[in-house]
């Protein structure tokens, strides 16, 4: 998080009047360790996976979060998009930059740029996460997959996209060619 992430989330909490809330600043791979607080729902929202180094130790931390009658949302970029390299899908050319397999992080110089201006001078680690990661992560931890779906759309501009229904992102380009985005929910596991 950046530094006034927390104070201004606190000042929009009071802002719309919303009272049962609490803002948290930590290393999600440290969590698990200092908070104990159970929850009905946790939700990762669009553009946080590629950050985290270990999906299983997010997973842990997840399924100790919940409930136990809790579940988990989540909406992501698809790792098959992530694949491509982005200065080309403008031009319609899927060429693969970002191999599916890798397992050692993309290193960059540079943050931001998509919520904020972007800086320089930092190093900044990505990692290409397969579906079977996200989905086998959860699963080892105890959490039962209800549902995985797919999409055309992304929610952001990967390339030549288009606004649809306010939110999403499509692309002429990807008439049916792959997935851009996905969802899922998944629930403590019972018998």
């Amino acid at each position: 998080m950046f530094p006034d992430d927390v104070l201004y989330a606190k000042k929009l909490a009071v802002d719309v009047g919303a009272t049962n809330v609490d803002f948290i600043e930590a290393d999600i791979m440290q969590l698990m360790e200092m908070h104990n607080e159970k929850y009905d729902v946790v939700f990762v929202s669009e553009g946080a996976i590629g950050w985290l180094p270990n999906l299983m130790k997010w997973g842990q931390t997840i399924r100790h979060l919940l409930k136990n009658d809790g579940y988990f949302y989540i909406f992501e970029s698809h790792p098959i998009a992530l694949m491509f390299d982005e200065g080309k899908l403008n031009s319609g050319i899927t060429e693969i930059k970002y191999p599916y397999f890798k397992t050692t992080p993309d290193i960059d110089n540079s943050i931001g740029g998509y919520a904020s201006e972007a800086k320089q001078g930092v190093e900044t680690f990505f990692w290409m996460h397969k579906t079977s990661d996200v989905l086998n992560s959860l699963i080892s931890a105890g959490l039962r997959i209800e549902f995985f779906h797919e999409f055309q759309e992304n929610y952001y501009d990967m390339g030549g996209g288009k606004r649809v229904d306010g939110n999403l992102y499509k692309f002429e380009y990807n008439n049916g060619l792959f997935p851009m985005s996905f969802s899922l929910k998944a629930s403590v596991y019972s018998k």
